[in-house]
């Protein structure tokens, strides 16, 4: 009898632990640490504060890149003052403007430059503005030309009798030709952080240095009597201001703490001036420090 009463007593016991242990692991299913009021002294769970790469403020460098260049002389034969009436000899060749067609001229070379700007951050946005400036040696250029001739050519008129009486088998030609040799652009950027990566837009307004040429060179051989010549007037590099706007997209990665990479993409149009037009297209490669 005691020996059946310990076991009996040894499987109660067992039993109530058991079903205790179970209780215990459901309770503790149901309730997450959160529901249970802290205890005072102890510290509460807090989340860490958002953290943001930090772009504000001032930075500069430098950067190489290529660009390409449309220029458009489709105005600029209009200005092309030849030739002159007070020579006697080439008078009668008349206003080059009467009859010149110029069409449109593309090139492309290397830039090399510097930034410096300022960036205002708020969170992961980035507004910011922008100096830039490029120098490269963008060459453009484009002619037409007008031709007399005995017997006549196909294309060509009769020879042209000048200033001093006798007929000439002549050719005049026209030419409008632009070099780009600086330009800057003052750019407002907008952007986004993306842990180290800050990819933003830009749009601004841009000049230009340029040098400009047009003028016209004739020649002539008498069909008979007179004297053979070449005669050039007009205008040779002329140096002027050219005006437009710019856009692009970019990126700037930075690699180690205020020092960062670009690589960008921008757009410069510059308007009508002087009967000149022109636009780049540059793709750019950076270095800058953040101070």
């Amino acid at each position: 009898m005691r020996l059946v009463a310990a076991v009996a007593s040894i499987t109660f016991a067992a039993s109530t632990w058991a079903t205790g242990a179970w209780l215990t692991d459901a309770w503790a299913a149901d309730y997450e640490p959160s529901d249970f009021p802290t205890l005072r002294g102890s510290t509460p769970y807090v989340p860490a504060p958002t953290r943001h790469v930090n772009w504000g403020g001032l930075y500069g460098g430098g950067q190489v890149g290529y660009g390409a260049s449309s220029m458009d002389f489709s105005k600029a034969g209009r200005s092309i003052n030849a030739f002159d009436p007070n020579v006697t000899l080439t008078a009668p060749f008349l206003s080059v403007s009467n009859w010149v067609s110029l069409g449109t001229d593309t090139s492309k070379a290397p830039t090399y430059g510097a930034f410096i700007g300022y960036n205002w951050q708020f969170d992961d946005l980035i507004l910011g503005f922008e100096a830039n400036y490029n120098h490269t040696n963008l060459f453009g250029s484009a002619t037409d030309r007008k031709c007399y001739n005995t017997p006549v050519v196909t294309g060509c008129g009769a020879a042209i009798t000048l200033g001093d009486g006798n007929d000439y088998n002549a050719t005049v030609t026209a030419t409008a030709s632009m070099r780009i040799t600086d330009y800057g652009t003052a750019r407002l950027r907008a952007g986004w952080v993306v842990d180290n990566l800050l990819p933003y837009a830009m749009i601004g307004l841009a000049v230009g240095r340029a040098e400009i040429s047009r003028y016209a060179t004739a020649t002539g051989t008498p069909t008979g009597a007179g004297t053979p010549f070449t005669r050039t007037e007009g205008t040779f590099n002329s140096s002027m201001l050219t005006w437009g706007y710019s856009a692009g997209l970019g990126a700037d990665w930075l690699i180690y703490r205020d020092v960062f990479v670009r690589a960008e993409y921008e757009f410069v149009k510059f308007l009508l001036v002087s009967d000149f037009r022109s636009q780049i297209h540059n793709g750019r490669l950076g270095l800058g420090v953040k101070f």
